[in-house]
């Protein structure tokens, strides 16, 4: 019992609101550090190619769960994705609630990583802080990238919000939420796994995802915390609804495997789907279910 309640007492601390780490920051809506979404502040860093073009294709970059570490690798990420070509603006964005590995935050409600903060209020703040910077860049196409429970986050986006993105990359992803949830508890043996959370899952809502948006669900088939059924049961989800899906298991490879340079590659192709995409819905359209 002592044991239940000290469980309950440290997830009700995780979930406590924090203020974006620089009391200026959000005050125009969007900086190069900072972009406002809905109710959040939220921290960014953007990277460009070395020389500018017009309507570049514009990336942001979702980090995952982080339970033991403050993320720095979305920066990471989009720097190496803004270096492969000219006509790309790469954003790598810091989730509501988090500190990264320089001290910075967002605000918001990071939670536990239990799958938690795969809330409606944290995805429609991360879409908004997307149209924010897609408003501003004006860019010819948009592609949201996440790995772990940001991929998560970036599927509940594109069931929510359909019309916001051309193409999502979604990597190790924690796809079906109970499942997953499950898998962790028999993992870990943890009673938190087992705590009621108001977190979404993609699989409930995969019949709001777009079938003109190119997805690419891409994990390794040697990871042990995002297992890679849970990737394909999302992946057929979405195939029976005629989404233009791939899934990609990479082999031998674990499940932080966003910096790889296989996954990179991956990324950067999505920017070629999004047209063909476009022109094989026109040519046979799907049913709504």
């Amino acid at each position: 019992m002592l044991y239940c309640l000290g469980t309950l007492t440290w997830y009700v601390a995780g979930q406590e609101r924090h203020a974006a780490s620089d009391p200026r920051a959000c005050t125009t809506g969007l900086s190069d550090q900072w972009v406002r979404g809905g109710l959040e502040c939220l921290h960014i860093r953007v990277y460009r190619g070395a020389a500018a073009v017009a309507d570049p294709d514009l990336i942001v970059v979702l980090h995952g769960d982080a339970p033991f570490t403050n993320p720095g690798y979305q920066y990471a990420t989009a720097r190496k994705l803004a270096q492969a070509a000219d006509s790309i603006i790469a954003v790598g964005m810091l989730r509501p609630g988090y500190t990264d590995d320089d001290g910075n935050r967002s605000s918001g409600i990071r939670g536990r990583a239990l799958g938690d903060n795969y809330t409606a209020q944290n995805v429609d703040a991360i879409a908004a802080a997307i149209d924010t910077l897609r408003r501003a860049f004006k860019p010819g196409h948009v592609i949201l990238v996440g790995h772990s429970g940001g991929a998560a986050l970036t599927a509940n986006i594109i069931g929510r919000h359909p019309h916001l993105v051309d193409a999502a990359v979604l990597v190790s992803c924690p796809c079906d939420l109970p499942s997953w949830r499950r898998h962790m508890f028999d993992v870990q043996h943890q009673l938190a796994w087992w705590i009621p959370i108001h977190g979404l899952s993609p699989m409930d809502l995969a019949a709001g995802v777009d079938r003109t948006t190119v997805v690419k669900v891409i994990v390794g088939d040697s990871d042990n915390v995002a297992p890679p059924p849970l990737s394909r049961a999302y992946a057929a989800r979405l195939k029976q609804r005629n989404v233009a899906v791939t899934l990609i298991e990479i082999p031998g490879a674990p499940h932080d495997i966003l910096l790889d340079p296989r996954v990179l590659s991956e990324i950067t192709a999505t920017r070629y789907l999004i047209g063909r995409a476009a022109l094989d819905h026109a040519r046979r359209p799907g049913p709504d279910t």
